[in-house]
């Protein structure tokens, strides 16, 4: 737990009060890698912050292909959060890529808390700016770097993904096929 309480003292200091409030609603679980902690079409209430592990968070075409939109990692929030937020059936499944530990809350419970201490609601505020962030830089760089690119940035967020998750899914992130992940990184180790 002291992980999460050191994240969320990066977004605001917490009151004794707030904190037992909050810690009151918090539960530490484990989960083997293929656990799907949200299904699409289903209506979530989980919101999980990684602890240790690797999730993704995907969405299936229309011909039933599955498409990596994020790939989380530790000290990282996830949830299918705009069904959360709208209170509607998920269209973002969450799956655990690596054996995973979270500490997670139901996500009404949380917002409830936020109207009763203020500092709460802020760190609901930061985590929806970081998501935020995250996703517009995702979005410049899908339109503005090759996939070369792509990769690289992952690599740099994440070092050494190449060791935890398969290649399958990192292309998927990235939105290319694997053999064109397998070519990228063959130039890439002629290239040194």
């Amino acid at each position: 737990m002291e992980i999460l309480l050191k994240r969320i003292d990066s977004f605001t200091s917490l009151s004794s009060e707030a904190m037992k409030a909050l810690q009151s609603i918090l539960h530490v679980k484990t989960y083997a890698a293929g656990t799907i902690l949200c299904k699409i079409d289903e209506l979530p209430t989980q919101v999980y912050f990684i602890k240790s592990g690797f999730a993704r968070g995907y969405a299936w075409s229309s011909k039933g292909t599955s498409y990596n939109r994020a790939i989380y990692t530790n000290n990282e929030f996830i949830a299918s959060l705009s069904a959360l937020i709208q209170k509607k059936k998920a269209t973002l499944a969450l799956e655990c890529l690596t054996a995973c530990e979270t500490i997670e809350t139901n996500f009404y419970d949380f917002i409830e808390l936020g109207k009763k201490y203020p500092e709460i609601a802020l760190i609901y505020s930061k985590v929806l700016e970081e998501n935020f962030i995250k996703l517009e830089i995702g979005n410049i760089q899908l339109a503005t770097m090759s996939a070369t690119e792509r990769y690289l940035e992952l690599r740099k967020r994440i070092p050494r993904i190449d060791n935890h998750i398969s290649q399958f899914h990192i292309a998927s992130h990235l939105g290319i096929t694997p053999i064109q992940l397998s070519r990228i990184r063959k130039g890439l180790l002629t290239s040194k």
